[in-house]
């Protein structure tokens, strides 16, 4: 028996035939296992990038909440679980970060989420699956100065209607959470580089240059003048006083009670002129302007004795006006505000219908009411700050920010969330 096994093995030793069959076998193993780890590999990829598009978005919706003063970790664990699309789990949830550029930023916050899964080819090699991990870090980020602001929390904020043409040099921004926070309806065209809102941008795409960056549902910009307490005199008080249109007055900064109507000629000495109740009106025809040989510029203040019957503003179409804010050097309460309009106002209606010769230079604060701008193709603003609780254009204007130190220091930046590690 013993020689018949030793005789079979010899034999079997110098057999060929088969060889293949067997080099064959051993090879579609190695060949099913790489094609098996490679899967693998694919796999672990597209988690890593689900994961890593998770935490950012998750970073983003947790330093909104901060913003707005709501619950970052229910809105990073939501956000996560919305869009990692695999099981995972959120190791560290941080503001201000553990590590990195942002570590001393109470306003960003960190988010680090693992997954770990097995997986059926790369499982045959590995006592335990590999751990794949993301972090990502976000917060508000300066993004710009814009030159027109709506405040209002409601509704519609920023409306360009018809066929306007408004080219701005700056951004624009929107603190409505409204669906229609800003609306660019018909064929107006709104030539900015940036249109911020708290709420939705209803736009088509010949409203916007094809380059502009819209970004919706963001962080509200903050009133400029908020913290200032601006007080006003009621010296030399005048009553209804008129400017007939035969008339070439200068005048003086007073107070004017029950409005100021100007259908002549008047020429404004520089100072603080409050306007209590009634209607500042520039008729269509008047000329308005800095005094000559002044050097000064003015502030024009619109009170009265309740939010009903504060004063507001009315200029039409054809007057010639041509007046500038004061600097801060010469009053450094008013700098840089053109036209305030007393914050006790609520939701009145203040008009300039613009033409060729209407040059406003400063900062239109009305924060609590409403101003609707038209324009004409001459008019132009070299320097004009628009803060309002709703702003809507018509016609076409021109508005630059080529403005002094006095209305840049005025004019703060706004904040978008970004992912910034």
């Amino acid at each position: 028996m013993r020689n018949r096994i030793g005789t079979f093995l010899k034999r079997l030793r110098k057999d060929v035939s088969g060889n293949i069959l067997l080099m064959a076998g051993a090879g579609t193993t190695a060949l099913i296992g790489a094609a098996g780890i490679s899967v693998d590999t694919v796999q672990w990829y597209l988690w890593k990038r689900q994961m890593q598009q998770a935490v950012d978005t998750g970073a983003v919706a947790g330093a909104l909440a901060m913003s707005f003063g709501r619950d970052h970790n229910a809105a990073v664990t939501s956000e996560v679980g919305r869009t990692a699309n695999t099981a995972h789990t959120i190791e560290l949830v941080s503001t201000p970060p553990t590590s990195g550029a942002w570590s001393g930023d109470n306003g960003a916050i960190e988010v680090v989420a693992t997954t770990s899964q097995v997986l059926a080819f790369s499982s045959i090699f590995l006592d335990t699956p590999p751990t794949i991990r993301t972090r990502a870090v976000a917060t508000a980020v300066a993004t710009g100065n814009p030159c027109v602001r709506a405040l209002a929390d409601d509704g519609t904020g920023i409306e360009v209607f018809g066929s306007a043409l408004v080219n701005l040099g700056c951004p624009v921004s929107s603190n409505s959470p409204g669906g229609v926070s800003v609306d660019l309806g018909g064929s107006s065209y709104l030539d900015t580089n940036l249109v911020l809102s708290v709420g939705g941008i209803d736009y088509g795409s010949g409203n916007v240059p094809a380059d502009a960056a819209l970004v919706s549902y963001g962080l509200p910009v903050e009133d400029p003048l908020a913290d200032r307490n601006l007080t006003w005199h009621n010296d030399c008080p005048q009553n209804n006083f008129r400017v007939r249109p035969s008339d070439t007055l200068t005048l003086n900064p007073c107070r004017y009670n029950n409005g100021l109507r100007i259908a002549g000629t008047a020429y404004f000495n520089p100072g603080v002129y409050v306007i209590h109740g009634g209607t500042l009106t520039v008729n269509s025809g008047a000329v308005l302007r800095m005094a000559p040989g002044t050097t000064g510029g003015v502030t024009i203040v619109l009170t009265g004795s309740s939010p009903n019957t504060v004063a507001t503003l009315s200029i039409n179409g054809g007057a010639d006006i041509d007046i500038k804010a004061q600097t801060m050097a010469e009053d450094p309460l008013w700098g840089g505000i053109l036209f305030y309009q007393d914050r006790i106002s609520s939701d009145l209606s203040n008009t300039i219908n613009g033409g060729s010769n209407i040059n406003l230079h400063g900062a239109i604060y009305f924060p609590t009411s409403d101003l609707t701008y038209n324009g004409d193709s001459a008019q132009t603003a070299q320097c004009l700050l628009i803060v309002t609780n709703r702003v809507s254009f018509g016609g076409a204007n021109n508005i630059d920010n080529n403005c002094d130190p006095d209305l840049t220091a005025i004019n703060t930046a706004a904040f978008t969330i970004r992912v910034v590690e």
